[in-house]
């Protein structure tokens, strides 16, 4: 018998999507893949070679729990120049992902509360749940911003933080500096901590991130995750870093120790080549920017869809008038026109009446594919 732990957690409901898309494959079915939540490139060259280097010198070995040092220098500098000034003492490299994990288990207790706006990147409330935290959800505004009404209903004597992507999985939305400003006061006024994923900081193409860094100098209640993931396409390399008070660092480097020990040695001297390199990573910006436009111009020619553009990330999040909920919308465009969508509701009820569209494929692919999610509509209308 499982635990009640395992019980309360929810298989990803992006798996049976791609479970179909790879079953219509299979039959020789042509599949418009917009589901994807990685870049389409492939890591840079000479990132890879410099790693395939590495590998034959012969690091292949544990490293220190925290990350090779001179990576975490590294980042630590990037981040001073870019943000504010930071130590490495101030950083773990750990597996991208699993510095939501860290995090969560560095700060609450079983009971506490994680506050998440809605929409939200879908593994947020089910990690909370796998250490018996209660994630607490609430709708934004309408264009995605901040709903500071009902965030600070939502504080109790149990709220440890508050989580959030920026810019954001699924929207695509970048927060503004004067919202970033008032969660790092709300979150200091509350002793609770702010926790900033940004993995999608180097993809932004309107406006500027503000980071809480600028903010909270002394990271006092901040928690930065990143990583190398979209920036580089090294989704597969599995290589992240947090960025935290050195007391959160602490905890974090001794969870790390008693779980998976160690981020892999080549994945860091991947990355040390990689932040030598930030001319490869503004190429796919760049990229990325040409296939948003295309986006935004295929959708917007679909009557019944409307669309707030997104500012990052790879996505855009259209809202739908169609009388279906997302799950059958998407299942049904998949099945009826080849085309892979995420369902909204995936990312919280304020995600109902949407799909997430990733960019992340090739010019043709995403005209054609839109042009087909266009013909469903109009049959179905």
């Amino acid at each position: 018998m499982v635990s009640r732990r395992v019980s309360a957690v929810s298989r990803s409901e992006t798996v049976s999507l791609s479970n179909k898309v790879q079953e219509l494959k299979s039959k020789g079915v042509k599949v418009y893949n917009f589901g994807i939540g990685e870049p389409d490139f492939t890591t840079p060259k000479g990132i890879i070679d410099y790693a395939f280097g590495k590998a034959s010198e012969g690091y292949t070995h544990y490293t220190p729990s925290l990350g090779f040092p001179d990576l975490r220098k590294r980042i630590a500098s990037h981040y001073s120049s870019r943000y504010s000034e930071i130590s490495e003492k101030n950083l773990i490299v750990t597996p991208t992902k699993f510095s939501i994990n860290l995090a969560i288990m560095s700060i609450c207790d079983e009971g506490d509360e994680i506050l998440i706006p809605e929409p939200y990147y879908l593994s947020y409330p089910d990690i909370c749940k796998i250490y018996g935290v209660k994630p607490v959800t609430f709708p934004s505004n309408e264009d995605y911003s901040i709903n500071f009404e009902k965030l600070k209903q939502m504080i109790n004597p149990r709220t440890r933080g508050i989580l959030l992507s920026n810019p954001s999985n699924p929207t695509g939305k970048l927060l503004s500096e004067s919202d970033i400003r008032s969660l790092c006061t709300i979150c200091e006024d509350n002793h609770i901590f702010f926790i900033c994923d940004q993995i999608y900081e180097d993809l932004i193409y309107k406006g500027k991130l503000f980071s809480p860094l600028v903010v909270d100098k002394d990271l006092k209640y901040t928690i930065i995750l990143s990583g190398f993931s979209k920036s580089f396409a090294m989704t597969g390399w599995r290589i992240g870093y947090m960025v935290a008070s050195t007391e959160i660092i602490a905890a974090s480097d001794t969870f790390q120790q008693q779980t998976i020990t160690c981020a892999p040695s080549i994945s860091q001297e991947a990355a040390i080549f990689a932040l030598d390199h930030f001319e490869e990573s503004e190429k796919m910006r760049i990229e990325f920017e040409k296939r948003r436009s295309i986006a935004i111009e295929e959708i917007n020619k679909i009557s019944g869809i409307d669309l707030i553009e997104p500012d990052g990330a790879f996505y855009i999040f259209p809202h739908y008038n169609i009388d279906m909920n997302s799950k059958e919308l998407c299942m049904r465009i998949l099945n009826e026109k080849g085309v892979s969508l995420i369902p909204g509701s995936v990312f919280g009820s304020r995600g109902e009446n949407h799909f997430r569209l990733s960019y992340a494929a090739s010019e043709s692919d995403i005209r054609e594919g839109i042009r087909k999610i266009g013909e469903f509509f109009r049959e179905h209308q």
